[in-house]
């Protein structure tokens, strides 16, 4: 039904419309001539009026709808209605008055109705008619485009089509009821068969019946029907305005916008879309900042992987340079005997192996941090007994390649910590190493600690020359020396201090540090009792 109706209704050619509502003119009128013509002039000017609407019918819905601007469509419409009104004239009501039997029967049909002349006017109005449906349909037409695309039409039209059947159906019952609609006109003369009996019986009762039908229902829907559109309107406006707020909302949402909200208004099912719509609005705002915060920690761990790749190659490219020479200058004097330049290659081939392992054990320590399997078994930790061991072990070191003083000030009476007495034994020599490789000769480093409230804190202080206020927020990050480090290149690779902050947290404690320029700096490492 659908393919049939997509191809017969508004695809012809008003040409070929026109051709097809002659012919139907022309069958339909003999038949109403050569069945009619003899009974009650009532009776054919009923059947006569059906023919004209029939005729005007068929064009409406055969031609099709012209494209372009709204002017050239109005002419175009004018140009077929003139066209219908020409072939129901001179096309319909001449052809068959030409002929013998047209002569007979449309010249009795036009002395009852009033001349030719009245005849043919009537003819014409076929075209006036063909016009005003055509508006008719093109505003029927605009108006379902306008209530498939918007709601607010939508619930209008249900709401006016519910009036138009109300109206329509009000319009029947007083038809029906009327009193004409009940009485039977006779006809002036006795029909020559049962079919023209019965066709007359049907003239005389439903054809008047319906044009009260029409005549009443449309002068009812003029009435009633502006007045219910205008309340069905505002009826609809009122959930439509808040459908329409949600929908700007979703594609505020869909361009970017991630902050677009909707007001709530009432209790019912709209309501609590909107309520839902600011929930996933809300927790999809939640998710694209998690998502984004989590997309700079990759992008910054990428970054921190292609420096640590960059910063490892020079790291380890010293003391592999150094050993390779050492290396060369002794195989070079082998067959010599020893001398004290050997011995002195040697002792930097040991320094530098020393060295290399150290930084090795470092990065070693830091990959396993990153990856989660850095092993930490915390127990009760005797943290004097730890502190005067790793100052007695540095403290030589400390007078013999610096001349600095390492002084320990542990108390006797501290509570033991809860961390790894191995880590904490890294912690306590990175940052002792630090500080003696930050304090010029004649100065002091210190090692003490006492308790406080969260537990137990742990400080590392020197006389150096303190770390610049610039250098303060990188001092934690891997590789990272600060600019008089790089200059003096105290031999350093940056690995010290973020070890200590990596070991320090995963043991549960917390670092932090003190400075100022010129009067050294102070590391304070506090952990849990």
């Amino acid at each position: 039904m659908t393919a049939f109706t997509k191809r017969f209704f508004l695809t012809a050619h008003p040409l070929r419309s026109l051709a097809e509502m002659w012919a139907i003119g022309l069958a339909l009128l003999w038949m109403l001539a050569a069945l009619l013509a003899s009974i009650r002039p009532y009776v054919t000017t009923s059947g006569l009026l059906l023919v004209l609407g029939a005729c005007g019918m068929w064009c409406v819905l055969r031609t099709r709808l012209p494209a372009g601007h709204w002017l050239s469509q109005a002419l175009w419409e004018s140009a077929v209605a003139t066209g219908v009104a020409a072939v129901m004239v001179v096309g319909v009501l001449g052809v068959t008055q030409m002929w013998p039997w047209g002569r007979e029967r449309i010249v009795g049909l036009s002395d009852v109705n009033g001349g030719s002349l009245m005849l043919a006017v009537l003819f014409a109005a076929t075209g006036v008619g063909y016009f005003i449906t055509r508006v008719g349909l093109r505003l029927l037409i605009y108006w379902n485009h306008l209530r498939r695309r918007r709601l607010l039409w939508s619930i209008t039209h249900v709401h006016l089509l519910l009036v138009v059947l109300l109206v329509l159906a009000a319009a029947l019952v007083l038809t029906l009821t009327a009193p004409f609609s009940t009485v039977s006109p006779t006809v002036s003369q006795q029909p020559a068969n049962w079919l023209v009996a019965y066709l007359a019986r049907l003239f005389l009762t439903v054809a008047p019946t319906l044009g009260v039908f029409v005549i009443l229902g449309t002068f009812a829907l003029l009435v009633v029907l502006p007045p219910s559109a205008l309340l069905s309107y505002f009826i609809a406006r009122g959930t439509t305005r808040r459908l329409e707020h949600l929908t700007r909302a979703a594609a505020a949402l869909r361009g970017g916008d991630y902050t677009a909200r909707c007001a709530v208004e009432g209790e019912d099912e709209v309501a609590q879309l909107q309520s839902d719509f600011n929930a996933m609005a809300e927790e999809l705002e939640r998710s694209l900042r998690a998502l984004q915060a989590e997309r700079d920690r990759v992008a910054g761990l990428l970054e921190a992987r292609r420096a640590l790749t960059a910063n490892i190659s020079h790291e380890l490219r010293t003391p592999v340079a150094t050993v390779r020479a050492a290396l060369e200058s002794t195989i070079d004097r082998w067959n010599e005997a020893p001398s004290d330049r050997m011995r002195g290659d040697l002792e930097v081939m040991q320094g530098e192996m020393l060295r290399l392992q150290g930084l090795i054990d470092d990065l070693f320590t830091l990959a396993r941090a990153d990856a989660g399997g850095l092993p930490i078994e915390r127990t009760p930790v005797n943290l004097r007994d730890v502190a005067e061991r790793m100052a007695g072990a540095l403290a030589p070191l400390a007078w013999r390649t610096g001349r600095v003083e390492l002084v320990a000030d542990i108390p006797a009476d501290l509570p033991r910590v809860s961390a790894d007495e191995g880590r904490l034994e890294q912690v306590l020599a990175n940052l002792l190493r630090n500080a003696i490789r930050h304090t010029p000769p004649g100065g002091i480093v210190v090692l003490r600690a006492a308790a406080v409230e969260s537990g137990v804190q742990i400080q590392v202080c020197d006389t150096g020359e303190g770390i610049a206020v610039e250098d303060l927020p990188h001092i934690w990050e891997r590789f990272y020396r600060g600019a008089e480090g790089r200059q003096r290149d105290a031999g350093g690779a940056g690995l010290g201090l973020a070890l200590v902050k990596e070991l320090t947290e995963a043991m549960g404690g917390t670092v932090a540090v003190e400075r100022a320029r010129g009067e050294g700096t102070c590391f304070n490492v506090t952990l849990a009792c």
